[in-house]
C-alpha cells in the first residue's frame, strides 16, 4: 500500500466532499445542542412568563449578538439579498416552524417532542434524494433506519405518555423540510451569519405581533436570564444549521440530527429533574450509534480515496 498523490480529479474532489460532510456532521451536532440548550431555557421562562412574550425578549438579545458577530467580522449584506426567494421561504418557514413547534412544547415533554422531531432526518434524506439529486449511499439509508428505530423505543407510540398535541412536532418537521431546501438554494456568496440575523429578526417580529394581542406580563429577573442564556444558544443554533446544511450533503448530515435527542434527555433530567426510563436510554443508545456509524464510514471512505493499492 501506497499513499498516492492527489491531483485535481474526480478523486480528488470526491475526498474535498467527503471532508466536508464531517465538517457539516459537526456544525449539525452543534446546532442540535444549540437548538435543545435554548429549548430548556425557553420551556422554563415560559412558565412564568407568556410564551411569544418570552419568544419577543429573547429576540431582543439574539439579533444585538447576530449584529455584533456580523461587526466584526465585517460581513457586509444589502438589504436587497434578504428579498431574494430563498431567503423569503428560509424566513418564512423558520417563522411557521418555530409557531408549530413552541405550542407543542408548552404542551408535551421536551424529550418527547425531540423524539418526534427526529422524523425530520428521513424525510430531509428523502428531500435531498428526490429534489436535489442527492446520491444516497446504502451505507447512509442504514445509519437512518438504526436511528429511527432508536426514537421508537423513546417515542412509545401507542403508549400512555403519547398526545394529540404531538401532531404539532410533525407539522413542524413538515415546515423545517422545506427551510432546509431554501438554505440550500441561498447564495454562497451570503454569509451563515447573515442568514442567521435575518432569521432572528423574523422571529423577533413574529413574537412582538402575537404579543400585543397576547397580552405583557412585567418579567422578572429570572425570567431575563433564562431567556438571555437561551439566545446565546439560539444564535449557535442559527448559525450551525446553516452552515450545517450549505457545507455537507443533506443526506449525510441528517443521522446527526438525532444527537438533538441525547441532549434532550439529559438536560430532561438535569433541568426539570425527570428521569426517562429503560427503553429511553436504549433509544438513545440505538441513535447515538447510528450516527458514529455513518461518521465511521464517512471518514473510512476519505481514507480510502487517498490511499491505493
Amino acid at each position: 500500500m501506497e499513499i498516492k498523490t492527489l491531483s485535481p480529479t474526480a478523486s480528488n474532489l470526491s475526498y474535498t466532499e467527503r471532508s466536508e460532510n464531517v465538517r457539516g456532521a459537526a456544525w449539525m451536532t452543534a446546532s442540535m445542542f444549540g437548538y435543545v440548550v435554548n429549548d430548556a431555557f425557553i420551556k422554563r421562562a415560559a412558565e412564568d412568563l407568556p410564551l411569544f412574550q418570552a419568544v419577543f425578549l429573547r429576540g431582543l438579545v439574539v439579533v444585538v449578538l447576530l449584529i455584533t458577530i456580523v461587526r466584526m467580522r465585517k460581513v457586509t449584506v444589502p438589504v436587497t439579498a434578504y428579498l431574494e426567494r430563498p431567503v423569503l421561504l428560509r424566513m418564512a418557514m423558520e417563522a411557521a416552524g418555530t409557531v408549530a413547534y413552541l405550542i407543542t412544547l408548552t404542551h408535551v415533554p421536551i424529550a418527547g417532542l425531540t423524539a418526534v422531531m427526529q422524523l425530520l432526518p428521513v424525510a430531509v434524506t428523502f428531500a435531498g434524494a428526490r429534489l436535489l439529486r442527492e446520491k444516497v449511499s446504502a451505507h447512509r439509508v442504514l445509519a437512518l433506519a438504526i436511528g429511527l428505530v432508536g426514537v421508537l423505543f423513546i417515542i412509545k407510540p401507542g403508549g400512555d405518555d403519547f398526545s394529540p398535541w404531538f401532531l404539532g412536532g410533525l407539522l413542524a418537521v413538515g415546515l423545517i423540510v422545506v427551510r432546509e431546501l431554501a438554505t440550500r438554494n441561498i447564495s454562497s456568496t451570503m454569509p451563515g451569519t447573515a442568514v442567521a440575523l435575518g432569521t432572528g429578526v423574523v422571529i423577533t417580529m413574529l413574537g412582538a405581533v402575537i404579543t400585543i394581542f397576547a397580552g405583557w406580563d412585567r418579567p422578572d429577573a429570572g425570567a431575563l436570564g433564562l431567556l438571555g442564556a437561551g439566545a446565546c444558544f439560539l444564535s449557535l443554533g442559527y448559525v450551525s444549521s446553516v452552515n450545517a446544511v450549505r457545507i455537507g450533503d443533506i443526506s449525510f448530515t441528517a443521522p446527526f440530527r438525532y444527537s438533538v435527542l441525547i441532549f434532550a434527555i439529559v438536560l430532561q433530567v438535569i433541568v426539570f429533574s425527570d428521569v426517562p426510563d429503560t427503553l429511553t436510554f436504549v433509544g438513545s443508545a440505538i441513535v447515538g450509534a447510528a450516527g458514529l456509524y455513518a461518521l465511521a464510514h464517512e471518514t473510512r471512505q476519505s481514507r480510502v480515496t487517498v490511499r491505493g493499492a
